[in-house]
């Protein structure tokens, strides 16, 4: 379960150019639950979920993760938490183009005191559950941005995180993609994951548990179902 308590973020604080992107957030993100924020652009969803996932550490206010309170521990510790148990799904994608598919879903190995060839076949399985078994050796410039964000769910998937952080994941896709992933989202819950989802399209507000609407940089209003 994670926990925020008064959460903020603001860049230059104190400066002219002062900016609270978030402000008193609140949020309770249960295992087994699709928690979803939606909002427009500039909202505040992308920087409230990197803080969450730990990749950004907060003006104030605390994050507590199984009623552990987090929020002062060293970078180096967040470090091995983000690595040990969170899979992010980037809004820009971010695969490397010099790596084909396969390559690319196997990445986060790198980080890990494994040996990657042991990954080779469950990284594949994670390519032919999203529709990809055909194009896993395929470079990164001939998948479509469809196959390329499946790809990219791949990746957040290969080290059975037990939080994904999905930062708007149907914005460059197709609908036969767009279903493969919620399909995939849907599957992560039913294993008893922990899934933040930020986004603007409708079909993946409906997969919420529990829904957060934000604006500027608040949260205005919260929802379960």
């Amino acid at each position: 379960m994670i926990e925020t308590v008064d959460l903020k973020k603001i860049y230059n604080r104190g400066k002219r150019f002062q900016v609270e992107a978030v402000i008193d957030a609140n949020v309770m993100a249960e295992s087994g639950e699709i928690t979803v924020f939606v909002g427009p652009s500039g909202c505040g969803k992308t920087t409230l979920m990197s803080m969450i996932g730990q990749l950004l550490t907060p003006t104030e206010g605390r994050i507590l993760i199984d009623d552990e309170d987090i929020t002062s521990y060293s970078d180096g510790w967040k470090a091995v938490f983000r690595r040990e148990n969170v899979g992010f799904v980037f809004q820009h994608i971010n695969l490397l183009p010099n790596l084909n598919a396969l390559e690319n879903v196997m990445i986060p190995l790198l980080s890990h005191n494994v040996n990657p060839s042991e990954f080779r076949d469950p990284a594949l399985q994670l390519l032919e559950a999203l529709g990809l078994a055909e194009r896993a050796y395929f470079g990164v410039e001939q998948l479509s941005g469809g196959q390329q964000q499946r790809v990219a769910v791949a990746r957040a998937l290969i080290t059975k995180p037990n939080i994904i952080v999905a930062d708007e994941p149907l914005t460059f896709v197709d609908e036969e993609s767009a279903k493969t992933i919620t399909d995939s989202f849907s599957k992560l819950r039913d294993d008893g994951k922990t899934i933040l989802i930020s986004t603007h399209v409708s079909n993946l507000a409906k997969l919420a548990d529990k829904t957060y609407l934000m604006k500027n940089g608040r949260i205005v209003k919260s929802s379960a179902g």
